[in-house]
This record gives structure tokens, sequence and C-alpha cells, in this order.
């Protein structure tokens, strides 16, 4: 009777190693949209983040979400067009990217002359450096492979 209850716990055993290996990996691709995707910060989250780290004055924090409000709503916007034009660039890549790094430059650019005129030079800086911090964290964790290796 032991050798029995034994055999099925090792038959059992073994068909759950052979079923996990049939994953197809599907199931894992969607796992990590899903994180990908709730990882992403509301503007009074990404405000309250920089209140934290810089000590900033309600006013300035109330500013600071406003203007990370109009920048998402300007992305949104970019991102429809984006989307819409999609077809006819596709076929230029190199011209694509180049576009797509000059908007960013602008907008990081504008971003911190608008930062800098609501929470003032000295925490601007103070930010620049927590979140090249944060960069530099993030880009070591990240498996090499599809943006991995740069």
């Amino acid at each position: 009777m032991k050798k029995i209850v034994l055999m099925a716990l090792v038959a059992i055993f073994t068909l759950s190693f052979t079923l996990e290996a049939q994953d197809t990996g599907k199931s894992r691709r969607d796992n990590r949209r899903e994180v990908r995707s709730g990882m992403r910060w509301t503007a009074k989250d990404r405000a309250e983040n920089m209140s934290k780290q810089l000590n900033l004055t309600a006013d300035e924090k109330a500013k600071v979400e406003a203007l990370f409000e109009k920048q998402d709503a300007e992305r949104a916007g970019q991102i429809a067009k984006q989307r819409a034009d999609r077809d006819e660039k596709i076929n230029d890549r190199a011209k694509q990217r180049e576009e797509m790094q000059a908007l960013r430059e602008k907008a990081i650019a504008e971003n911190d002359a608008e930062l800098e005129a609501i929470i003032g030079k000295e925490k601007l800086e103070q930010w620049k450096q927590y979140r090249a911090d944060r960069q530099k964290e993030m880009r070591s964790s990240r498996p090499a492979g599809r943006g991995g290796q740069r």
C-alpha cells in the first residue's frame, strides 16, 4: 500500500513539472504587461514623490502637480498623433528616431525650465541628481536583451 501511494505521489510530482515545462510564456508576457502598465504614476503620485524628495511647500507641490497634469495631457495628444502617423513613418525609422529624440529633449528642457520657476534652481539640481540616480538604477536592474544593451 505504501509503495502505491509513493508511486502515485512521484507520478503527480513528475507530471506537475512536465506541465510547467509546457508553458508557452504567454501568461508570463501578459503578467509583465500588467506590471508595466500598473507602474505608471499619476501626476499626483509624481508630485507627491517629488515633494517627499525635495521637501516642497504645499504651494510648490500644487503647481508641480498642475504642471505634470498639463504634460500628461500634451503627451496623450502626441501619442494619438504619432499613432495616426505611424503608417507613414514606418518606412523611415532613423528619421522617426531623430524626431522623437528632438521632441524628448525639447520637452525635458521645457519641463526643467518650468520646474525651476516653481521650485528654484537648487531644488531642481537635487531633483535632476535624484532622477539620474533612479535612471541608472533602473537601467542596471533590467535584463540584457531587447533594449537592455546600449
